[in-house]
């Protein structure tokens, strides 16, 4: 028997100061911020990976471009030559940047899955605690038989919605780890939190620093230059149909260059839209669910005074649960709407600040 006691006291002690059951200490998942989680992403991913060899490949034709041009030199080959190598590395910049929203989507997606899980867990708690009083009614013979199975019913669903969350839950973990490299097995514990925080953007300060920024328009502009470096070596001694080539080639450039300015000022435009629309449905879902639960209140003192029907009741707690969610989703939605606006402006996590100011700030 004190040998019983014994063991029992060993295990509390090794749960009290976190060591395993051989005496190892237990390690928490490791803490992410969203900017941890984007600078782990943008160093180990398979993504990153294959875009720096790529990019390798690039570096190689590069240098051996460079050293062919010894032996024949060329002002148009090695002006061509540059501009290639800097096109390979806004590729691989652009490449970044879209890893870089790939990762913030599934960090926030990862959030959104485990506050639906605790909206679910809430829900079955508020059911099964109904299912409770309604069988303890029916043991007074206050309510029917029908209604303790309704009861029961709403429960089981609950549980099941519960089961697909915490489903939902695993799965967003595996896709986050396989998203920064760390393979589907890899557990974190994400510090950063979902949130809704109204923020005033300078639209046209946003354009002009998506313009000054993106990579596409670095590439065109070089392009252009080139184009330009390109026409001023043609001489009166080179063939007539090359001088005309290196004139349609820099009207083409010119054109590029303007077209790509006018995409881009298109694009932040859709976002800055769709952020807006995002940022003002939030509110309207924090009242509905404001809404829902002083109805879920009074449907409660009404049935507990025989007025309304269990079915009411049972309306109300889920029309509570659906606008919990409701809430969960627009908040998701506005985080991803405001990821990908400051995405087509080429600006980091860390400029981010510098172009917004805080509502209440």
């Amino acid at each position: 028997m004190k040998k019983g006691f014994l063991g029992i006291f060993v295990v509390l002690l090794c749960m009290f100061f976190g060591l395993g059951a051989l005496g190892e200490e237990v390690k928490a998942p490791p803490s992410l911020s969203l900017k941890e989680a984007i600078t782990l992403g943008l160093r180990e991913s398979r993504t990153i990976r294959r875009a720096e060899f790529a990019l390798k490949l690039q570096e190689v034709a590069y240098r051996e471009g460079k050293a062919n041009l010894l032996l024949n030199p060329s002002v148009v080959s090695e002006l061509q030559l540059e501009n290639t190598w800097r096109s390979a590395q806004r590729s691989f910049a652009l490449s970044r940047m879209q890893l870089a929203l790939q990762i913030e989507e599934a960090y926030y997606n990862v959030l959104k899955a485990e506050r639906a899980l605790n909206l679910a867990q809430e829900n079955l708690a508020r059911l099964e605690k109904q299912l409770e009083d309604v069988r303890t009614k029916f043991s007074l013979g206050v309510v029917a038989k029908i209604d303790v199975l309704r009861s029961e019913l709403e429960v089981d669903r609950a549980r099941l919605e519960v089961e697909r969350a915490r489903e939902n839950l695993a799965l967003s973990r595996m896709d986050f780890g396989r998203i920064l490299g760390k393979g589907l097995e890899a557990q974190f514990t994400l510090s950063s939190r979902l949130e809704f925080t109204p923020e005033t953007i300078d639209l046209d300060s946003c354009i002009q620093y998506a313009l000054e920024h993106r990579p596409e328009v670095k590439e065109k502009e070089e392009t252009l230059a080139l184009r330009k470096k390109e026409l001023e070596v043609v001489t009166s001694y080179t063939p007539p149909l090359e001088r005309e080539k290196a004139k349609v080639n820099l009207a083409i450039a010119e054109i590029e260059l303007a077209e790509t300015k006018e995409s881009i000022v298109i694009e932040v435009r859709q976002r800055f839209s769709e952020l807006l629309a995002a940022q003002e449905n939030v509110p309207i879902a924090e009242k509905s669910v404001a809404v829902a639960r002083e109805t879920l209140n009074i449907q409660r003192a009404r049935f507990e005074a025989g007025v309304i029907t269990l079915l009411d009741l049972l309306d109300a707690q889920n029309d509570l649960y659906e606008a919990e969610s409701n809430y969960l989703q627009a908040v998701f939605e506005y985080n991803i709407a405001r990821a990908k606006f400051f995405n087509a402006l080429g600006a980091d996590i860390e400029d981010r600040e510098k172009l917004v100011r805080k509502e209440n700030g």
